[in-house]
Parts: structure tokens; C-alpha cells; sequence
């Protein structure tokens, strides 16, 4: 073969091998499970239309009463926030997005008016974009309510 198709080939199977890469993914996800992940009682992901794989389930931060917990999504490369009120635990709301986004998966409004954002790894939360958002975890921003 010549230099020109070899080197054609490799462009070609280094474009591939890139596209087969996994996404990037939630540092506070690759860590084991404690009590702390464990869903309030009242809360129950079966039935309920979302994609989360309930075994991968992790509380990333507690703030003013509410938990925010994180998941792997049953689909490759998706991960899940789930953002539960202590005081009114039927108010819980969850939403799934691509883990390989920009920089923001999703973002959560609830009927309180309050937003959480749920961001990569290494995001810069002080950019001026962010400016009025309260960061509670390295993943999650919310706008106070």
C-alpha cells in the first residue's frame, strides 16, 4: 500500500475509535453507594417514566431541605439529577440527559419556581453565564429561592 491510503486508513480508524469513546461522565457516580444514596421512602422510581438506573442512585449535596441526587441513565451515556423536597417529598422531580453535553446536562425547574442546573465535571462556575447561581455540588447550581 502506498503512504497516501495508509495514511488515509489511520485518519479513518482514528475518527472511529474516537466516536466509540465513552462520554464523559459524573466523578460523584464512580464511587461506592452508602446509606446517605438511599431515595426517601415516600419517592419511587418504578412506574415512572424516566430512564434511571435505580442501583447508581447517589446524594450529591443537601441544601435548605432538599436533596440532590444523581444517576446513571439506563441508556449509554445518559445520566439522571433527581431533586427531592424533605419538607414535601411528593414534589420530588427528575429529569435524564446526554452526559457528554457542552456543559450543562438539564436543567429542573419545580412548581416553587426554584432551578437546578446539573453540569459536567470541570465546569467553571464562576463564569459570568453562572453569575446569580448558588454552586451546591461540583455537578449542581441552583438560583435561590
Amino acid at each position: 500500500m502506498n503512504r497516501r491510503v495508509l495514511a488515509v486508513l489511520a485518519v479513518a480508524a482514528g475518527i472511529g475509535l474516537a466516536g466509540c469513546s465513552a462520554p464523559a461522565g459524573l466523578k460523584a457516580l464512580d464511587r461506592e453507594a452508602t446509606a446517605e444514596d438511599k431515595l426517601p421512602e415516600s419517592m419511587s422510581l418504578t412506574g415512572v417514566d424516566l430512564d434511571v438506573d435505580a442501583g447508581t442512585v447517589r446524594l450529591l449535596a443537601t441544601d435548605d431541605g432538599v436533596r440532590y441526587f444523581a444517576a446513571r441513565g439506563s441508556t449509554a451515556g445518559t445520566v439522571c439529577l433527581i431533586v427531592a423536597p424533605e419538607a414535601v417529598p411528593e414534589r420530588w422531580r427528575a429529569a435524564c440527559g446526554g452526559a457528554a453535553t457542552d456543559e450543562e446536562i438539564l436543567a429542573l425547574t419545580g412548581v416553587d419556581g426554584s432551578t437546578t442546573k446539573f453540569i459536567r465535571d470541570g465546569v467553571d462556575a464562576s463564569q459570568p453565564k453562572y453569575e446569580g447561581w448558588k454552586q451546591i455540588h461540583e455537578n449542581v447550581l441552583i438560583v435561590a429561592r
